[in-house]
């Protein structure tokens, strides 16, 4: 039960990921554009930071589709979906008018609800970080 779980984590995130970023390199010059309307990455070089994060989503779909690198990417996952469910809440709260430039459907979503769908993915990513846990150490038993 547990790999089918784990299994459909995987397949969840990975079209998460590989949506998004094939959605933004389609339309490279509109997710500049959209990261540089952010007030919250006004003091970061977006020709250095949208490569960044293109490359982040394409890496996480690498990572998890690997046994071997599967928790690494559910971390980065994590960590990559709490920080972007911050920088939207941040910019729901405190901000008016600040495009998200996530594209495709994800870019049109309302706030409230793309920051909850978010948090779910981050909790899915979570999820796949506990199920990919090794078993604590337990003492041999000797026959």
């Amino acid at each position: 039960m547990k790999k089918h779980i784990l299994t459909a984590i995987v397949i969840l995130i990975s079209m998460l990921f590989t949506y998004a970023a094939i959605f933004k390199a389609m339309d490279y010059q509109l997710f500049l554009s959209d990261m540089s309307k952010s007030p919250l990455l006004v003091k970061y070089d977006k020709n250095l930071l949208a490569p960044v994060v293109l490359g982040t989503e394409f890496l996480i779909v690498l990572l998890l589709n690997f046994p071997a690198t599967r928790k690494t990417g559910f971390f980065l996952s994590f960590f990559i979906m709490a920080i972007f469910s911050l920088y939207l809440s941040t910019l729901f709260f405190f901000f008016t008018n600040i495009p998200c430039s996530c594209g495709g459907i994800l870019g049109k979503m309302p706030y409230p609800v793309h920051i909850v769908f978010n948090i779910c993915f981050t909790l899915l990513s979570a999820t796949g970080v506990l199920l990919t846990r090794k078993p604590e150490y337990a003492p041999r038993v000797i026959h």
